[in-house]
């Protein structure tokens, strides 16, 4: 099915189809399990035709959005009649404005990077450092690694029988 057609239905149309075609996306797969399916290809179809109909729906809700923000930016243009020159001056100038990035989380990384900055001049700031412990795996005074020992244990003995009852 085509996207314009799907553009033209109301939104109670749409969710209705949606709901509908995921039903029967269900039973596809259903009958796809049970070996019933005579044309697998009309899972793909179907998969695709929902997926355009979500744009659709997404596409109608971004439209009825942009016309609302356009209505309320011309409402109020249209009341203030302020000059574009009169406008900013109450705005802050560019060079003053942080030059940080900007989107989606920008204020949470600024805010973790600051945290992580004085964490860093905390621990390297002060007296003079403390020498770090060696790891278990760092040479001793034998200078052999830790954890292993010259001898290895000795094999369990083959020699023994055991009794048979």
């Amino acid at each position: 099915m085509k996207i314009q057609a799907m553009l033209d239905w109301s939104p109670e149309e749409k969710a209705a189809k949606a709901k509908e075609w995921a039903q029967s996306l269900f039973t596809l797969r259903l009958q796809k399990a049970t070996g019933q399916l005579e044309n697998p290809m009309k899972i793909k179809e179907l998969r695709k035709d929902i997926a355009r109909l979500k744009t659709a729906q997404h596409m109608t809700a971004a439209e009825e959005a942009a016309a609302a923000a356009h209505e309320v930016a011309q409402g109020t243009a249209a009341e203030e009649k302020i000059p574009a020159n009169e406008k900013k001056t109450g705005a802050v100038p560019k060079s003053a404005r942080s030059a940080g990035a900007s989107g989606k989380g920008a204020k949470k990384r600024a805010a973790a990077h600051k945290k992580n900055a004085a964490a860093h001049k905390k621990k390297t700031s002060g007296a003079a450092a403390k020498p770090h412990a060696p790891s278990k795996k760092s040479a001793g005074a034998s200078g052999e690694k830790a954890g292993r020992s010259k001898a290895k244990s000795a094999p369990a003995k083959t020699g023994t029988k055991s009794k048979k009852k």
